[in-house]
């Protein structure tokens, strides 16, 4: 090993060990022990410790000799990695060389130290070891617990240094960005709470300091069951009373709308001008024109269709639609966006009607530019009305016209025309909005008044941004997801505050792990995701979807109460949430609520016929149910939607095995390898099947490929029961996460011939404690 070389850790945040500006390093010297071994001592006094303290926080279950083998072999693996002067013998001590391993905890220290505030804060990327542990290491779960809280509260009185540094400048902008980031550290500090409102008001945003009240206030009540703190309700009170800046007149009613924009933090921003690239040819007052018609358009048409949903359906069917895709008659490919945008918006507000079925954006697109007549559609939908429209926009006219029909009898129940120019825009909107106000008084809650008329952000272009953003998101290609992170991050840009776009940018991390379209390292897009779903949900925890993301981001991290905590509320919010649903299903499998699940995923397939993970994801709760007539029929009809999914086919080949199908299963399997070739599960699974076939040498050499590189020991365990060779199975079944596949452990037909046995037994049981269960 060169000695010149230096080596990266990282604990803040998901861990991560690298060569100083190069990859990540991995194998054996990234393991979970040796990681650990080196957060110890980076974070001991003088970075030093002593063996007996190592080995009784990180092998506390194993006897003497062990346990000193153990910390030796570990010792070894990191001085082979790093260079023999990494990690030195001091005595019985080990030190960590902070000259050649640099670490971010040190440096944090170092830089609060010296009252560097801004570099503390730099290198402060989440919590300590975020969603990292050690089995049957409760001491150093202990340690974990107490040195997080300890550097959090470092990072929290960093933050407000930086907070009070800006408000002494007057600069509330920026003291409002620092006040949020302590405020989203502890949601339920109510002394942050007030200091956040107050630099609020003094930046003139008076609205978002109530909503963040509003917000606080209900925290409080749902986890501790008060009814709020007292110097919150007086600030807020306060600001209710007396408007901050003279003039600023503000809604009375219902907002639907604003036409006037606020100077925000990003306004001065050089890129904030008619030669953006994204923006171009239109100007300040066309954007924000364009999107208040957006705005209004789909008030009108809730509006309508909320007064034909209270009027009364057919008693055949529930209330039921599908919102079609808006047709571009513009004449220019590049206003899709728009009318996709249009469509989507439509489609998130009906969603917020509990007794209203409405399907899923997916579903809906899927009949984009389809000839099919309306009544085939809705049948093979299962849904009883069509909303379909238009938009035309020449220069700053715009015109769409939309109509609701009753798919049984392709009568007209209702049709709307909206057509105005730059003079007539806030005349209009006004009209409409008193229109809106009128249709959300019959029979609507208030929680559904602001689903429906909430916009996120009152910045044209960083809307426009960050509706770019998810129509590239929507591709579902590489390019996409990473054009689309550019425009989700220019939109947090220009709008610190929109929640949306966080939202966004959780879900194209997410989507990146699902589809692997992302070179970062799974850690990095973790610890990404769980940033930026944290952070919409502290901006908006009205909004479904970004629930749905801190539930996905909880469930990583083994949090399994907590996402079902944020399921349920997602679903609350919009029950035509599918991917809600969908993640529902999986949550519930996994805590062995099997029949909970199957109905949860039968109702995401429902909601989103056409989408194929929510189809895919119900026959594999069919398979769990050992329906494999159902769950065949289900990954047939995903693999028509998607037919290169590759674990559409791997799970088609493992259903095919269990119903004695063995060489469709292969052949599926086949296919799951040619889609997806660096996925060494899909080998465990082909050799599990071979394993039932008989064809043992062609299952041990797939094992021998699969093992090289293990996505989840799971899939191996199950294979050599296939095999007949239960230690082997059990000594895989230990080794895995249970972070997601315990649904299977509990469920999965293929573990059958091993559940009498007693180590199963005890292996069922410890993972119920693991996970809260017993």
């Amino acid at each position: 090993m060169n000695p010149s070389v230096t080596f990266r850790l990282r604990l803040f945040g998901s861990p991560l060990l690298q060569r100083e500006g190069g990859e990540p390093l991995t194998g054996r010297a990234a393991q979970r022990h040796r990681i650990g071994l080196l957060a110890l001592l980076a974070l001991a006094p003088s970075c030093r410790l002593s063996r007996d303290k190592l080995i009784a926080h990180l092998w506390p279950e194993s006897d003497v000799e062990r346990s000193r083998n153990l910390l030796k072999v570990s010792t070894y693996v990191l001085r082979t990695a790093l260079g023999e002067t990494a990690l030195l013998s001091e005595g019985d001590d080990l030190r960590l060389n902070a000259d050649l391993v640099r670490v971010d905890t040190i440096e944090f220290e170092a830089a609060l130290g010296k009252s560097d505030f801004a570099g503390a804060t730099a290198l402060y990327q989440g919590p300590l070891l975020d969603g990292f542990f050690l089995n049957d290491a409760p001491d150093f779960e202990q340690w974990v617990t107490r040195e997080r809280e300890r550097l959090a509260a470092g990072y929290g009185k960093a933050l407000e240094a930086l907070a009070q540094e800006a408000e002494s400048k007057r600069d509330f902008a920026t003291a409002v960005e620092w006040w949020k980031r302590r405020a989203t550290l502890d949601l339920y500090d109510s002394r942050v709470a007030v200091r956040l409102m107050q630099a609020l008001e003094a930046s003139g945003n008076v609205a978002g300091a109530l909503q963040h009240a509003s917000v606080h206030q209900r925290l409080l009540q749902e986890e501790f069951g008060i009814a709020g703190n007292p110097d919150v309700a007086a600030v807020a009170d306060e600001l209710r009373r007396e408007p901050s800046v003279p003039g600023d007149h503000r809604d009375q009613g219902v907002r639907v709308v604003e036409i006037r924009r606020e100077r925000g933090p990003a306004e001065s921003r050089a890129d904030f001008n008619d030669s953006d690239p994204l923006i171009a040819g239109r100007g300040r007052t066309r954007g924000v024109v364009r999107w208040a018609g957006l705005a209004a358009v789909v008030m009108v048409v809730l509006a309508g269709v909320l007064v034909w949903t209270r009027g009364g359906t057919d008693a055949r069917l529930p209330p039921s639609i599908v919102v079609l895709p808006f047709v571009n008659l513009s004449g220019d490919a590049d206003r899709e966006y728009f009318t996709d945008g249009l469509t989507e918006e439509i489609i998130t507000g009906l969603s917020a009607l509990p007794e209203l079925k409405v399907i899923s954006r997916t579903s809906a697109m899927h009949y984009k530019g389809s000839e099919k007549p309306l009544r085939e559609i809705a049948r093979e939908l299962g849904v009883a009305h069509v909303l379909e429209g238009s938009v035309r926009q020449e220069g700053a006219r715009i015109r769409i016209t939309a109509q609701l029909i009753d798919a049984r009898s392709d009568e007209h129940v209702w049709a709307k025309a909206y057509d105005s120019d730059v003079p007539d825009i806030i005349r209009v909107q006004e009209q409409i909005a008193r229109e809106v106000v009128r249709a959300l008084e019959i029979e609507l809650g208030e929680r559904v008044q602001g689903a429906l008329v909430e916009r996120g952000t009152r910045d044209s272009a960083a809307y426009e941004l960050y509706r770019r953003g998810r129509h590239l998101w929507n591709t579902r290609t590489r390019e996409g997801h990473d054009r689309a992170i550019e425009y989700y991050r220019r939109a947090i840009e220009r709008d610190s505050g929109f929640a949306a776009a966080y939202a966004g940018l959780a879900d194209v991390y997410l989507t990146a792990y699902q589809l692997n379209l992302s070179p970062l390292p799974v850690e990095e897009i973790i610890s990404r995701h769980k940033w930026a779903a944290e952070r919409a949900l502290a901006l908006n925890d009205r909004s479904s979807d970004a629930h749905v993301s801190f539930a996905v981001s909880l469930q990583w991290h083994r949090n399994w109460p907590g996402a079902e905590r944020e399921l349920r509320r997602a679903i609350q919010l919009n029950p035509g949430n599918a991917t809600a649903r969908t993640w529902y299903s999986l949550l519930l499998a996994g805590l062995g609520r099997q029949e909970e699940a199957l109905e949860e995923s039968r109702r995401a397939d429902e909601l989103d016929p056409f989408a194929v993970v929510p189809s895919s994801n119900y026959g594999w709760q069919c398979y769990m149910a050992r329906d494999y007539d159902c769950a065949i029929k289900q990954q047939l009809k995903a693999l028509e939607i998607g037919p290169i999914w590759a674990r559409g086919h791997a799970r088609l080949g493992i259903t095919y095995a269990q119903n004695g199908m063995l060489d469709s299963a292969i052949a599926a399997l086949n296919r799951a390898i040619g889609y997806g070739p660096e996925r060494p599960d899909f080998l465990a699974d082909l050799a599990f099947v071979q394993a039932l076939k008989g064809e043992t040498a062609a299952a041990m050499e797939n094992l021998r490929r699969s093992k090289e590189q293990p996505i989840e020991p799971f899939n191996i365990a199950r294979a050599y029961v296939a095999l007949n060779q239960t230690d082997s199975a059990f000594a895989w079944l230990e080794r895995s996460s249970w972070q997601f596949p315990h649904r299977a452990v509990r469920s999965d037909p293929g573990l059958d011939p091993i559940r009498s046995d007693a180590r199963f037994v005890r292996l069922a049981e410890r993972i119920d404690r693991e996970m809260g269960l017993r």
